[in-house]
């Protein structure tokens, strides 16, 4: 059959690629103007609040942040998965996700002090009240986040997240002025989820009430619980870290290690919101279809280290002109922990694509069992780490488990869950890693040409990046928008016939 009359079976997956690349368009963007915004806040408000206050907020978003992984009970994913009935579960994860939210708000509310000093610090105590307001809400709109993530609408994802965020921003900036730093995080995220969840559900094509349904429960369990529990083990592991700083160190040092986590995982974050948000639907639809099932992975692997890979070497060759430039002198203790970090967020990009892999192949089990093995490996190795070399020891470990535990057990589960060759679907990353290697060392020595951080960081930048685009650029340019490579062929058509043809 020929490729122009193409079989029954090609309209959908034609049809799939579009949503794909439309929706990565569009979570990409959102993901670029949410990281250049909070890094624009941020060079802002790290000079209006100290590490230490920062520190104080970041031990508050630890409970937070594994309260609410666990409140969304893997509900999100089960509505993103377009292999089930989203009309039959809906109503019950509704009810299930907003009374979960609500009691363990409510819980966080009561017994702040406790969890404060648990964490480290007691002043964390009122940050984590204000939290528990987010921890209510969050159960309010994982149903309809989700239906946005199945229905491949990106764009409104991206509307939404940007109005709350400069919502947030303004919040923010406007509090930490005026009063305590640590608080003003604090508010600053309650006001900006608000707006965004608010729009979230003006935005939906359908909303659902709270219901009740026996199966439909019983499936939303089976599939979540273990889902939302590996979920909070991996809060429990990336956190882990803080609580270990906040009793051995110092708040400064938490300020600073939090600065310096948050800087090198760009890649992971970049890329975060687009696998999340992508990766579950479509690989579902591929499973459903029947498509190209070794294909799609290898893929998905050299897109994934097109972005990660440059954006991490980058980060970690121009780590000290970085943290002068955008963050100010008080910062500059956390450049050296930037460059090892920077290992751990290329890393991570990789280990969240084959985690998004396994959920949506329905294999939510693996994950639970992955962290736990991860989290008996890193609790005592992250003691070991920072008693021997402090914050370069703690950095130093979360570079070896990611790399020589998570990452291999997970590709082992994959091998196990889909019959495919690991091996050839890593190989499709090797030339970006390499590339990106070289750009990161170009950069570092570009940078030290010239003695003022801004200079350094521009000419470091300028020449890294160009490297990095001369090196992958025949990768780079099939995954342009396929109106812009039709665009391309037609003015090339033209200037052999001598008719040259301008868009």
């Amino acid at each position: 059959m020929s490729a122009a009359d193409p079989s029954p079976t090609d309209a959908p997956s034609g049809d799939l690629d579009r949503k794909v690349r439309r929706g990565s368009f569009w979570l990409g963007g959102n993901s670029i103007v949410m990281r250049v915004s909070n890094i624009a806040v941020m060079a802002v408000v790290a000079r209006l609040v100290s590490p230490e206050e920062f520190g104080i907020f970041t031990l508050a978003v630890v409970a937070h942040a594994m309260i609410v992984t666990f409140a969304e009970l893997g509900i999100g994913s089960a509505i993103a998965r377009n292999d089930l009935d989203e009309r039959a579960i809906a109503p019950t994860a509704i009810t299930m996700s907003v009374g979960v939210s609500a009691a363990l708000g409510g819980l966080l509310a009561v017994f702040a002090e406790p969890v404060a000093s648990l964490l480290g610090s007691e002043a964390a105590a009122p940050a984590l009240r204000i939290l528990a307001i987010s921890v209510a809400l969050s159960g309010v709109f994982v149903v309809p986040s989700a239906q946005l993530q199945r229905e491949f609408r990106q764009n409104v994802i991206f509307s939404t997240s940007l109005v709350g965020t400069v919502v947030g921003a303004v919040v923010l900036i406007g509090l930490a002025l005026v009063g305590d730093g640590a608080q003003a995080f604090a508010w600053s995220r309650v006001a900006g989820q608000l707006v965004t969840g608010i729009l979230v559900i003006v935005a939906v094509s359908h909303r659902y009430g709270p219901g009740w349904s026996r199966s439909a429960s019983r499936l939303l369990i089976q599939f979540g619980l273990p889902l939302a529990l590996a979920n909070l083990l991996s809060q429990l592991i990336a956190n882990v870290d803080y609580v270990y700083v906040g009793h051995m160190l110092s708040l400064r040092d938490v300020g600073l290690y939090t600065l310096a986590f948050n800087v090198s995982s760009w890649a992971s974050s970049v890329l975060g919101s687009i696998l999340n948000g992508i990766v579950l639907p479509a690989f579902s639809t591929v499973r459903k279809e029947g498509g190209d099932i070794p294909g799609t992975l290898a893929t998905s692997v050299r897109v994934v280290g097109l972005i990660a890979f440059p954006i991490a070497a980058l980060t970690s060759g121009l780590a000290s002109p970085l943290i002068l430039t955008i963050y100010g002198n008080q910062w500059a203790d956390a450049a050296p922990i930037v460059v090892i970090l920077s290992v751990y967020g290329a890393a991570n990009a990789i280990g969240q694509l084959v985690a998004n892999i396994l959920i949506a192949s329905g294999r939510t089990g693996v994950l639970f069992s992955v962290q736990v093995v991860v989290l008996i490996v890193l609790v005592p190795a992250l003691w070991l780490g920072i008693s021997t070399a402090g914050l370069i020891g703690i950095s130093l470990v979360h570079v070896f488990t990611v790399v020589a535990i998570t990452i291999p057990i997970y590709l082992v589960s994959l091998r196990r869950a889909l019959n495919v060759r690991v091996l050839g679907m890593l190989a499709a990353g090797l030339w970006p890693l390499t590339a990106a290697v070289a750009a990161g060392g170009v950069a570092y020595v570009a940078s030290h040409l010239v003695a003022i951080p801004i200079w350094q960081l521009l000419l470091g930048g300028l020449c890294g990046g160009a490297l990095y685009l001369l090196l992958t650029w025949r990768s780079l340019r099939r995954y342009l928008p396929r109106r812009s490579q039709g665009r391309r062929a037609k003015w090339q058509s033209g200037a052999q016939t001598g008719t040259e043809q301008r868009p």
